[in-house]
C-alpha cells in the first residue's frame, strides 16, 4: 500500500512539473469538429487493402503504418508512437546486448518525424529528454480539458469511473484523441482484434497470418475492449473495416463494400522498403 501511495505521489509531482509540456495537447480540442477520420493500425488485414482508397479523410496512424510504401496516399494528420522510453538509444542498446532485441526502428521514426514537420506526432512524456521538436506532443496520465462540462470531459470521467485507461495502448489513445479533437466518426483500418474473423500478426510480416476468430487468445476475444468501445461509442461513431466478415464488438463494413473495390493480397516485400523490413526482421515485432 505504501508503495502504491508513493507511486501515486510521484505521478502527481511529475504531472505538476510537466504540465506546461503536456497541456499543449489541449490546443487541439475540437480542431476537427464534425469531421470523420481513419485510425490506421498494423493488423495483417492491411495486406489486402489498397491504401489509396483511404485518401479522402484525415488519418491518425499508429506505430508502423507510416513505413508502408503506400502511406504517402494517406492524408496523414497525426502519428502516435506511445511506447515509453522508446527513443532512448541506450535503452535499445542494452536490450541488443542481451540479444533480446535489435531495433533501429526508433532511428527511422526520428527521420520520419523530421521529414513531416507539418504532422503532429504524439509520444509518451518519458521521451521528452531525448526527443523534441515543434511537431511533437507529449502525453501523460490524461488529456487535459479545462471545461468540466464538455463532451470530452464527460468521456474522461466515464472512462475513469469504469477503470478504463485512455493510454492503455495506442488504439485507446487514438480513439480518445479523436474524441478530444471533435471527430464525429471514426473508421478503424488494420485494427484486426476488432474483427470477428481476426488474423494474427502484422502487415509487415511474412504470410497471411493465422485465422483466430474473435482475436488472439491473449489479446482479444469476442469481447475485445468491449467496455472501452461501449463508452467511446457514446461520444463518437466507430466502425471497423474488415477484409471479410463482421466486427466482434463494433459495427463493421468490409473493405469491398466500403470502397467498391475487391481485396487483393500482397506480400510484405511489396509493401515496405527492404531496408525497413530488414530492421523489422530483427525486432520482437516480427515473426516468421
Amino acid at each position: 500500500m505504501k508503495t502504491k501511495k508513493k507511486l501515486s505521489l510521484l505521478k502527481k509531482i511529475v504531472l505538476k512539473v510537466a504540465n506546461p509540456i503536456i497541456k499543449r495537447t489541449s490546443l487541439l480540442k475540437d480542431a476537427h469538429r464534425g469531421e470523420s477520420c481513419y485510425i490506421f493500425g498494423d493488423g495483417i488485414s492491411v495486406k489486402w487493402f489498397d491504401l489509396s482508397s483511404f485518401s479522402d479523410k484525415p488519418v491518425i496512424s499508429l506505430n508502423k503504418i507510416v513505413l508502408h510504401n503506400d502511406s504517402n496516399f494517406l492524408n496523414l494528420k497525426y502519428g502516435i508512437f506511445l511506447e515509453p522510453w522508446y527513443f532512448y538509444p541506450y535503452f535499445w542498446d542494452r536490450l541488443d546486448s542481451k540479444k533480446i532485441l535489435n531495433d533501429g526502428i526508433h532511428k527511422i521514426y526520428r527521420k520520419i518525424i523530421k521529414s513531416r514537420p507539418e504532422v503532429p506526432f504524439f509520444t509518451h512524456l518519458s521521451n521528452y529528454p531525448v526527443l523534441w521538436d515543434n511537431n511533437i506532443y507529449y502525453l501523460f496520465q490524461a488529456i487535459q480539458d479545462p471545461d468540466p462540462d464538455s463532451k470530452f470531459s464527460k468521456f474522461l470521467d466515464e472512462c475513469y469511473l469504469s477503470g478504463e485507461n485512455i493510454y492503455k495502448g495506442s488504439l485507446h489513445c487514438a480513439v480518445s484523441l479523436a474524441i478530444h479533437m471533435g471527430f464525429k466518426e471514426i473508421f478503424l483500418v488494420g485494427c484486426d482484434y476488432t474483427h470477428e474473423k481476426a488474423r494474427s500478426q502484422h502487415w509487415f510480416e511474412k504470410g497471411k497470418g493465422t485465422l483466430t476468430p474473435g482475436g488472439s487468445s491473449n489479446q482479444g476475444n469476442s469481447t475485445y475492449q468491449k467496455n472501452f468501445f461501449n463508452i467511446a461509442s457514446k461520444y463518437v461513431k466507430i466502425t471497423t473495416i474488415t477484409a471479410e466478415g463482421k466486427g466482434n464488438v463494433l459495427p463493421a463494413i468490409t473493405y469491398s463494400d466500403f470502397t467498391g473495390k475487391q481485396t487483393f493480397f500482397r506480400e510484405a516485400e511489396e509493401l515496405i522498403d527492404s531496408s525497413y523490413l530488414n530492421v523489422l526482421k530483427k525486432s520482437l515485432w516480427y515473426f516468421y
